[in-house]
């Protein structure tokens, strides 16, 4: 892997190779161009501005000043993962003059050919800045314009922080992507792009107020997300997108309806953009860029994957009891193979993770035989748990054979504060603190491939395990890492990158890229390439928007556009809340059931959760209502495997198509379908489902789109022209799922004669 230093240079590089081939001043030469980018497109001067054209159509245009530059430095207030960010901006700019184009000679460019376009930028508070544009064609993705902006740093007393690029917009134009979003559109937003904590509530009330209201922004806001993924796709099938190097904050701004700005936070910002046919081949296209999710094991479509914890006699019981009753298992998720913590709280104590990559000998004594019978005697295989994380485990009271805190403690294998000239430590409530492995340490990768391989792949015969956090490196002037140079709060958002990196080589080096299953929660821009399945992260137990089940499906469609074309959710969600005040959030039976049903058809993978606090939730096991809900859902999931096996083979693999769709992406000129966010989606070409995603409801109000298309509901036969809205009965185990005319494919068989052989079936939530 290259030096982590030379990847985070920004591609300041790239300016090492250009050679001026010819320049005109653009304010006495009166050349408007075209100055050609390769054999199809061109930059053109227009009055007041610029654009650029793929052959006859405009692609680009931006009105001058299209750059601009501020100072003062953002600030990020809050604990842990959690941060509030407040704008600084001083020294706005207010103007740009561009004094020279040039033919410039570039290695990456098709015909090592490039435009670069140089000036300044005005009355930058007591100082003007030189700036340097740089647009070519790449060679490797000549269907699409780069980018390079630098800006210097000056003379002036308030030196700038900040770069900025505004261009056109068609008013009519909606956006989508920018990782987990939870609004239809963001259209009319501003959306900063960081990876964090994303909250307990998200702005869902009153839990959102609850968590900010000890001054931790524990609650999140709208806009809080583990993803950092800067790119877009519009209706207009435009896409946008910084490369994976700019990895500091940024804010892409569509509150002015003729314009899109992105503010990035440092000087040196890369990226491309282009107009593709249609939505679809924008994803192609992005995707070409990004890289596409590998495949997924093949034995994630036997069953579920039961969340149990509780140790082994309690999970041998759980699946002996689930296949007795019918459902399918595929695996169990057992992430408290490393043990449990109790820390106290409102009511009851929660139970935490000992951070320590070695089984517990209370819970799992005999790991390695235990997980080699569940697989050998059931057919079921184990995922554990693994995070970015080392805790000290020093208090432990069942104790530990290795301290692995203790150790890459010692070795200064932690991200470091340089005012202690130590660890940088981490609280993650009493009792347990610890330190964030520093990946870009050549030592630490070495060391923690044997602990990897050791204790936790060799050990036991496992089949993966969630690969947790991301998002915790801090962003503090004091923070030091082994074999970075940039600022901390640049680096930040590129640790995700770096930890499916990681993730993903360890596999590839046991030879087990066809066995394992890594799921993720944090994201940054092209860490796709390197997981096979992506989680939504933690949604509390509740039927919220933007942080409960129905954030789900708005999540997985915004990280679809954004080239996650894997993913799935916890089951039930994982965030309970207990307060003294009266306000509490835990999991009913009737939110496990929806969201069962909801898995079954949106997702890649079929997983639950216990949540974060285990004791107050309805749990699959919890009764024999519960057990025969979750394996009905299960059964549903496993009868829907070939057609999802088909369109990731054929369509995700290839082209970076998601298998949960918005209804936008079929129908981008339908103003009806551009406002739907968790109402429905499509699954795949042809199927398109409206889940029940409010306590105590039985009939879905659902829009249609397209008059010219024929929708058959699977439950009833009936069928319905596009173009409209209808309400269609969704009893327990149903969910509104609708046949799409002229789409079916043969591996919808199984899922027809499910239909068939369920629709009589009566489930209850006792």
């Amino acid at each position: 892997m290259p030096l982590l230093k030379a990847a985070l240079t920004l591609l300041a590089s790239v300016f090492l190779h250009i050679v001026a081939v010819c320049s005109q001043d653009v304010l006495t030469s009166g050349n408007a161009g075209p100055w050609p980018l390769g054999n199809v497109y061109g930059l053109k001067q227009s009055a007041g501005g610029f654009h650029i054209s793929e052959r006859d159509r405009i692609i680009w245009s931006a009105s001058l000043p299209f750059i601009g530059a501020s100072a003062g430095h953002d600030q990020l207030v809050g604990s842990g993962g959690a941060l509030n960010i407040t704008q600084i901006d001083n020294a706005v700019c207010q103007g740009q003059n561009v004094s020279s184009i040039s033919t410039v000679e570039l290695e990456q460019a098709v015909d090592q050919t490039a435009v670069q376009l140089t000036g300044s930028l005005l009355e930058c508070g007591d100082a003007s800045l030189t700036y340097t544009v740089v647009f070519w064609v790449p060679v490797d993705l000549n269907d699409r314009v780069a980018f390079e902006i630098i800006v210097s740093s000056g003379d002036s007393e308030t030196p700038p922080e900040k770069v900025y690029l505004t261009f056109d917009s068609n008013p009519q134009e909606d956006f989508y992507g920018l990782g987990a979003q939870t609004l239809a559109s963001l259209k009319n937003q501003s959306v900063p792009v960081f990876s964090r904590e994303q909250g307990v509530g998200r702005g869902d009330q009153p839990v959102t107020e609850y968590e900010n209201s000890n001054g931790t922004f524990g609650g999140g806001n709208s806009f809080t997300t583990y993803t950092a993924i800067p790119s877009y796709i519009s209706t207009d099938s435009n896409g946008f997108y910084l490369s994976v190097e700019s990895t500091a904050l940024s804010f892409f701004d569509f509150t002015n309806p003729h314009k899109v700005t992105v503010r990035y936070g440092d000087l040196n910002v890369s990226g491309a953009f282009f107009q593709a046919s249609d939505m679809f081949e924008a994803i192609e296209r992005l995707t070409a860029y990004t890289g596409r999710m590998p495949a997924l094991p093949k034995w994630v479509d036997e069953g579920a994957i039961l969340g149990i914890q509780g140790g082994q006699a309690k999970v041998e019981g759980i699946v002996q009891q689930s296949l007795s009753i019918g459902c399918p298992v595929a695996a169990v998720w057992l992430q408290d193979w490393s043990g449990t913590h109790s820390q106290t709280g409102p009511w009851t104590n929660i139970s935490r993770l000992w951070w320590n990559w070695e089984n517990d000998e209370d819970l799992y004594p005999e790991w390695s035989t235990f997980v080699q019978g569940l697989r050998s005697e059931d057919g079921v295989r184990t995922l554990s748990y693994v995070n970015t994380f080392l805790a000290n485990v020093s208090t432990k009271p069942d104790g530990y054979r290795r301290n692995l805190y203790a150790e890459a403690d010692r070795l200064h294998y932690f991200v470091q504060n340089s005012t202690t000239n130590s660890t940088a430590i981490i609280s993650s409530g009493p009792g347990l603190d610890a330190g964030i492995i520093d990946l870009t340490n050549p030592q630490l990768r070495e060391w923690f491939d044997e602990i990897m391989k050791t204790q936790v792949w060799n050990f036991a015969n496992i089949s993966g395990y969630m690969s947790d956090f991301g998002e915790y490196t801090p962003v503090t002037p004091e923070t030091v890492l082994a074999n970075v140079t940039t600022d901390a709060l640049v680096f930040h958002s590129y640790y995700p990158y770096l930890w499916a990196q990681y993730q993903r080589e360890l596999v590839e080096s046991l030879g087990l890229q066809e066995e394992a299953l890594i799921f993720h929660r944090s994201a940054a821009m092209g860490s796709n390439r390197y997981m096979n399945l992506f989680w939504v992260g933690d949604q509390n137990v509740d039927w919220g928007i933007n942080d409960g089940i129905k954030s789900v499906v708005s999540i997985m469609a915004h990280m679809g556009i954004s080239g996650y074309s894997q993913q799935h959710s916890d089951i039930g969600g994982y965030t309970d809340v207990l307060t003294y005040s009266g306000f509490n959030l835990t999991r009913s039976p009737e939110l496990l059931g929806r969201w069962g049903e909801l898995a079954a058809v949106s997702s890649a993978v079929f997983r639950s959760h216990e949540g974060n606090i285990p004791g107050v939730n309805a749990q699959f096991y919890s009764n024999s209502s519960t057990y025969h809900y979750y394996g009905y859902n299960a059964r549903m999931f496993v009868s829907l495997a070939p057609y999802r096996q088909r369109i990731l083979a054929t369509e995700s693999a290839t082209k970076g198509w998601p298998l949960l769709r918005p209804a936008v992406l079929y129908h981008s000129t339908d103003t009806e379908a551009r406002k739907i966010s968790y109402e429905s989606f499509y699954l795949g070409p042809s199927l398109y489902v409206a889940p029940v995603l409010d306590p105590q409801t039985f009939e879905v109000d659902v829009y249609l789109p397209d008059k010219a298309c024929e929708y058959t509901h699977v439950w009833t036969g009936v069928s319905y022209n596009g173009g409209q809205r209808v309400k269609v009965a969704a009893p327990y185990g149903k969910p509104a799922v609708f046949l799409v005319g002229g789409k079916w494919l043969p591996e919808l068989q199984s899922f027809l004669l499910f239909v068939e052989q369920e629709n009589g079936a009566s489930l209850s939530i006792d």
